[in-house]
């Protein structure tokens, strides 16, 4: 897993440590703040779907289970664009692929209000999932390589909680136009938001200095940039900028596999398809669940909305633990999160231990997808960061799409409740595994004494 690197010269100036011991400063808050938007404009288009389906399935006569289709389409065009975003950003740039993606899921979402029935609304969304997937990873790798090493986790987990604060304000956004203007009115803002944002973004979101220096060298554009952004970083016009990495020649999906990074590839792919099937489990049926045991439906939803709060603050937390340079907390995380699913089913009845359980339950789950993603975004080199943080997004899908998939079978078996949420716990057990074994794998590999590229907080 080593990486080789450059040399560097007298008075020249490594970047990649001036930025990771550098203090937060007014440019990190406001590259934080765009990516941020960013992503707060892709969680809205994502979620727009399930905000106006209760008004197409009446006006267009289909059934709920055959527009169950329309709700997958955007996962599974997520899954491809992931995987396609993370390789053009490692090559032709973070910004520009940040860029291209949400004018990308901008256009397609546009012309989703157009849409005249279910099919052309499954492809639509399909296509509009692509640029959604492309937006994500290049976003991470951005915010990634611009943070200073104590503080890399935290700054990529408040990036990505614009996704949950996109997809909560597309609830609001929804109740307020649907009314008034019908269900196109969604599609049209979320169509127009992130081309509006995209548009922004291109005058005031930095491309990765990091990126420019390895793909192209140290241009006098980039250092007159680090000179604005790191003044007291004493860089001169007679400094050199360097990157002390290589670019491998090849695929970028390629490298994923080799200088021994292949086993902590398939462990973090692993992790982030183990969680994303409970908390998609969790997040579809368990309001239906609940309520089937004589909850209100009201409560249930309450109850609901808890696990994504506690996820907030679960991402919070893992983050500033991640950020002092171990895996621990993940593995802790883990095993937690199957401890609290699978107690659900065992408070179902009680009068508040309920909307605690399922808190805690959503501060382990969703925090530790928080805290995979920190991790995918801090543990690849440069010329691959892209392709690593995209792939394990993509892969991730996989587990997004099999969660609600698994949970309906469960129901369908008609188990007793504990039995339902203990069976769901099971991810969570293999993912505490996965996590340990990474945690190994970090642990003997300093012993040998290799400098990681793939060490949470390395580089």
């Amino acid at each position: 897993m080593s990486t080789n690197t450059r040399p560097t010269r007298p008075g020249s100036i490594d970047v990649t440590e001036l930025i990771d011991t550098s203090r937060i400063t007014k440019f990190h808050v406001s590259l934080l703040f765009w990516a941020f938007l960013i992503m707060v404009v892709d969680g809205f288009d994502l979620q727009a779907i399930g905000y106006v389906a209760p008004t197409l399935i009446k006006a267009w006569g289909v059934s709920r289970a055959s527009f169950g289709a329309a709700f997958s389409a955007g996962l599974v065009g997520m899954m491809f664009g992931a995987s396609l975003g993370g390789s053009l950003g490692d090559r032709l740039g973070r910004k520009r692929t940040v860029l291209a993606g949400a004018v990308f899921f901008g256009i397609f979402t546009l012309l989703t209000a157009m849409s005249t029935g279910l099919t052309s609304l499954i492809v639509l969304r399909f296509i509009a999932g692509i640029g959604l997937g492309c937006a994500v990873p290049n976003a991470i790798a951005l915010t990634s390589e611009y943070s200073p090493k104590k503080h890399r986790a935290t700054m990529i987990t408040i990036m990505f909680l614009g996704y949950t604060i996109g997809a909560a304000l597309g609830g609001a956004a929804a109740a307020a136009l649907i009314p008034r203007f019908g269900w196109t009115s969604v599609f049209i803002l979320g169509g127009c938001a992130p081309l509006v944002v995209a548009a922004l973004c291109q005058f005031f979101l930095p491309e990765s200095v990091r990126f420019q220096i390895l793909r192209k060298g140290a241009s006098a554009q980039a250092k007159a940039l680090m000179q604005k952004w790191f003044p007291n970083a004493g860089i001169t016009a007679d400094s050199e900028l360097v990157v002390r990495e290589q670019v491998r020649a090849g695929m970028p999906f390629t490298h994923l596999f080799t200088e021994n990074r292949a086993a902590f590839t398939v462990l973090l792919w692993t992790c982030f398809i183990v969680n994303l099937i409970t908390l998609h489990f969790i997040a579809s049926w368990l309001p239906t669940v609940i309520s089937s045991t004589g909850v209100p439906l009201q409560r249930a939803v309450i109850v609901t909305s808890l696990f994504q709060l506690g996820g907030a603050v679960g991402g919070i937390i893992i983050s500033r633990l991640l950020d002092r340079g171990s895996l621990k907390p993940l593995v802790g995380f883990f095993g937690l999160a199957a401890v609290t699913i699978a107690s659900i089913g065992q408070v179902s009845s009680g009068a508040h231990m309920l909307e605690v359980v399922v808190f805690a339950a959503g501060l382990f789950v969703v925090g530790t997808q928080f805290g995979l993603n920190a991790l995918a975004g801090s543990s690849y080199p440069t010329f691959i960061r892209s392709t690593g943080v995209g792939w394990a997004l993509g892969v991730g899908r996989v587990g997004s799409i099999l969660g609600p998939v698994v949970g309906g079978i469960l129901i369908a078996l008609k188990l007793p409740l504990p039995y339902i949420f203990l069976y769901g716990a099971i991810p969570m057990l293999v993912g505490c595994a996965a996590s340990f074994m990474l945690l190994r794998l970090r642990d003997k590999a300093i012993e040998r004494g290799e400098n990681l590229a793939v060490v949470a907080g390395a580089h």
